[in-house]
């Protein structure tokens, strides 16, 4: 993985999330995140789109299950 989508998707998400400290892994999961609802979900998405000029569809936005997938995805769409 690209060490600058990894930096860049840790800012977006302590700052969406308002956590300075979180640490951001393959099988991160909203669940285990307690700041991570489904609204701060639907910014998070927004965010990273704005951060990386990319588009997730309808079915990406609620279908990402870890920050892997979401990773991943992103490197897809900006490679």
């Amino acid at each position: 993985m690209p060490h600058d989508v990894d930096d860049r998707l840790t800012r977006v998400f302590r700052e969406v999330l308002a956590d300075p400290g979180l640490e951001l892994h393959d099988d991160l999961t909203a669940e285990s995140v307690p700041a991570w609802d489904s609204l701060a979900h639907v910014g998070l998405m927004f965010s990273i789109e704005s951060e990386f000029g990319i588009v997730f569809s309808d079915t990406e936005m609620s279908g990402f299950g870890t920050v892997g997938e979401l990773r991943r995805a992103v490197e897809r769409k900006v490679s």
